[in-house]
Order: structure tokens, then C-alpha cells, then sequence
């Protein structure tokens, strides 16, 4: 009697265990096939047939830092403050033109360089726009801390002859070509100023182009898009010997940094962007990067992924992650130019950052032959939480989640990147790709559209 009451127990017990596996994977198959019908609903021009990679692989270059999270810190305590239009002295840009000669190479001017951070604030003003399809940001990185400080053409102003009493704003000089959006010839340029306060004295600091977009009519420079145009990369020269202008205060130094935005089929004249750095009593200081000098070379996808806590809602935030794969290298010169970069093999790392939590489901994350422990949903958080991790492909994207279902603890929906046709739960991005806010779904843009022509 008692064996019969054992089997019978053992058997429910085994069927109900059965009854909750099944009903966990259809749970699971339920929310994707809803999930799946929702974003063809909410996304009825994307075509499913696509690649869910949009990430271009750039490579930046950095210098070894400190934690994000403390350069975060940091960032609340320095300062970059607008000023009002400054009128580039004559002087000035006749000595660069004649400095950085147009379609010249101009290459062998300078070597790859940072800056270290001067005591007293300092001030930086775009002054010269040469010929460029390209579009493209200024940014400066010091201690760690990335600014954005221009956009090509941004309040830059000019007065075509002597004769003109009105300025006329760069960006509008041509409509169809954006090579004409320049300052060459030009009588007089005008552009805002930017200067920085309360940087670390002697803190280590560099500039990069980054590009954006190509307008080029047939697209050539499109394998250029997304790339950091660096100082730490030759793709800036530091000219120190600039005359001070005339319309200065007394007192000042100054610097000419001339940039190149292209760098497969340049004509490196480094002139594409001009700026000057001006300071009282002084300007920061560049640094050749010698051989056997290390920076680091990095690419880095940005993952945003669903949860499925909810099969309506696509703002691609509940998990954003960054992985990336750095290089340390050093620079190879030949006859006192940039010629190579030359890896240190042992010093290849992978590591992960979680930027952004926007859901509230606990997660395991899986990236390479990586697994990472639990994390709790927290919604609105930034943890910048960095992994050592291994295995990772970047063109594979061989990562994973596992996300608890909703009101059913212990039991996981898995999630990976998806294959073409299938609707994506996780996207790859570029790193710069900001998250949206919560409930506010990503713009169709962001995909492959049929018949767009701007693809």
C-alpha cells in the first residue's frame, strides 16, 4: 500500500514538474510571437529580412585612464562655457594659410601628440574650414572626460568680400555641395568661442574629429563615417609658433591645431578644421608620442536590448551594454612620420559595461565564454559597472541574456542577438547611439527601410 502511495506521489509530482517546464517555454514562445506581431504593428515599413548589426567598428584611440564611473565624477566639477562670436584676426589666418598650404601635404609639420592641462582656463576657437564632404565633431577628451565642443559649421560666420556688411552663416554658402561650405577666400571669419575652467593642472587631454556623415554625392567617404579622426593618431597637427593676434589681450599664448577629417585617400593638407587655443599665461602643452609609447586601441559595440516585460514597448533600454575588444599599441615612425601602430599581443583584453538599466526584470548576461552573475532590474539606472570578459566576437555577437519572467520567479526567457527575419529583441549600435527615454520607441531610421535611398 505505502509503494502504491510512493508511485502515485512520484508520478503527480513528475507531471506537475513536466505541466511547469511547458508552461515556462510557452510562456516564452507566447511573448516572442506576440512580441513579433506587435513590432511588425509598430514598425510596418521594416523589413524583418535585414541584419540587426548597425554598428561600424571604428577604431578610437585613448590614452590609459581611470574608471568611468570616476570620470564621471569629475566631469561635474570642469567646465565648458559658450562665449559670445570672436572675429578671427586677418593676421591669424594668413599666417595658417601660408602655414598649412591648401591640398599640400602637410603631414610632416607635426607628429602625434596629447596635451597636458594648463593652471588657468583656456580658451579654443574654430577658425578656419577648408574643402570637406565629411561632417564631423569636435571633441576634446581631458582626464578621461569627453566634450563635445562643435559641430561643423556651427555659428561660424563669414563676409564673402571687404565690401559686405553682412555676415553670412558658413553652412549656407552651397545647398548641393557641402565641399563649398568653407571659409577659403573668405574677407573676414567669425565663430564662437569655448573655454575650460577647473581642469587638474597637468592633466592629460586630446582632441578627435568624429565623423558622422558623408555628404558626397556618390557616398566615396562613406567607410569613414563613425571614425575618430585623432590627435593620438597623426590626424592633428599642434603648431606652436603661431604670431599672437592683434586682437588679443595682451598676455596671452596661443596654439593652431590643424586637422585632417580623412584618412584613406587624404591629401592630408591638415587643414580640413583650424582651430586656435588661446590662454593667459598659458596654453596646454603638447607631448610627442614617442615610440614605445602605449595607447590604446578600441572597438566597441553598444547592445540594446528588450526584455520582454512588456511585447509593446520598444524603446530598446531596459539592458544597454557596451563591449569592447582594446589593443595596446605603440607608434612606429619612418623618417619622422606616423607609419604604423605595433600591437602588443599580450595586453589584448575584452571587457563589458553596463550603461543603462531601463527595466525591472533580474537578468544573467552571457557575452563570449563569459557568464556573469545576476543583476537586478533597477529602472533608470547608469551603473557603469565594468566586466573582464573573454570570447566575445564582434561581428558574431555571440551574447545572450536571460531575463526572469514576469510573476514567475526562478523561470528565464532567453534572449539572443537575432538572425535575419526574426524581429530583434537586442540591436547592435554604435557606442555613441544614446538610449531613449522610457516608453518612447526608437525611430524607424534606425532601421533598414526598402526603397530608402538614404541607406
Amino acid at each position: 500500500m505505502k509503494k502504491t502511495l510512493f508511485i502515485a506521489a512520484l508520478a503527480a509530482l513528475t507531471a506537475c514538474t513536466n505541466t511547469d517546464t511547458f508552461d515556462a517555454a510557452a510562456i516564452e514562445n507566447n511573448l516572442k510571437s506576440t512580441y513579433t506581431e506587435n513590432f511588425k504593428k509598430a514598425y510596418p515599413d521594416i523589413d524583418l529580412n535585414q541584419s540587426w548589426d548597425f554598428s561600424l567598428k571604428q577604431t578610437s584611440f585613448s590614452l590609459p585612464q581611470t574608471s568611468i564611473a570616476a570620470a564621471r565624477t569629475r566631469a561635474a566639477a570642469y567646465t565648458m562655457t559658450k562665449g559670445d562670436a570672436y572675429e578671427i584676426d586677418n593676421g591669424t589666418l594668413t599666417w595658417m594659410k601660408n602655414k598649412l598650404v591648401e591640398k599640400k601635404n602637410n603631414k610632416s609639420l607635426g607628429q602625434p601628440f596629447y596635451m597636458h592641462a594648463p593652471a588657468n582656463s583656456f580658451t579654443i576657437v574654430p577658425i578656419f574650414q577648408g574643402e570637406a564632404a565629411l561632417i564631423w565633431e569636435l571633441h576634446m577628451v581631458v582626464d578621461g572626460v569627453d566634450f563635445k565642443i562643435w559641430e561643423k559649421s556651427e555659428d561660424m560666420w563669414v563676409k564673402k568680400t571687404a565690401n559686405d556688411t553682412e555676415w553670412t552663416a558658413v553652412g549656407t554658402l552651397a545647398t548641393s555641395n557641402e565641399t563649398q561650405n568653407n571659409t577659403i577666400g573668405k574677407a573676414a571669419v567669425k565663430s564662437p568661442t569655448y573655454t575650460f575652467s577647473n581642469l587638474p593642472v597637468g592633466a592629460e587631454m586630446y582632441f578627435y574629429l568624429k565623423v558622422t556623415d558623408d555628404k558626397d554625392a556618390n557616398k566615396k567617404h562613406k567607410a569613414s563615417i563613425g571614425a575618430e579622426q585623432s590627435s593620438l593618431d597623426h590626424m592633428m597637427l599642434a603648431l606652436d609658433d603661431c604670431p599672437a593676434p592683434t586682437n588679443l589681450p595682451e598676455g596671452n599664448e596661443v596654439m593652431i591645431i590643424g586637422c585632417e577629417d580623412l584618412k584613406i585617400n587624404s591629401d592630408w593638407d591638415m587643414n580640413d578644421l583650424v582651430f586656435m587655443i588661446y590662454g593667459k599665461p598659458e596654453v596646454p602643452k603638447p607631448v610627442i608620442i614617442q615610440e614605445g609609447d602605449p595607447v590604446l586601441l578600441k572597438k566597441t559595440v553598444r547592445y540594446m536590448i528588450e526584455d520582454l516585460g512588456a511585447t509593446d514597448d520598444f524603446d530598446f533600454n531596459d539592458i544597454v551594454l557596451d563591449v569592447s575588444e582594446i589593443r595596446t599599441a605603440t607608434p612606429v615612425y619612418t623618417n619622422g612620420v606616423l607609419s604604423s601602430w605595433k600591437e602588443d599581443e599580450s595586453q589584448y583584453r575584452q571587457e563589458a559595461v553596463i550603461r543603462h538599466l531601463g527595466g525591472t526584470l533580474p537578468f544573467k548576461l552571457k557575452i563570449g565564454d563569459t557568464q556573469l552573475e545576476e543583476h537586478r532590474g533597477i529602472l533608470g539606472a547608469d551603473p557603469d559597472e565594468v566586466f573582464a570578459v573573454s570570447g566575445w566576437d564582434i561581428n558574431a555577437h555571440n551574447i545572450s541574456v536571460q531575463v526572469q519572467q514576469m510573476n514567475n520567479a526562478g523561470v528565464y526567457n532567453n534572449l539572443s542577438f537575432p538572425k535575419a527575419g526574426e524581429a530583434p529583441m537586442i540591436i547592435a549600435v554604435e557606442p555613441t547611439t544614446e538610449w531613449m527615454n522610457e516608453r518612447q520607441s526608437v525611430p524607424a531610421a534606425w532601421f533598414y527601410i526598402p526603397g530608402n535611398t538614404e541607406e
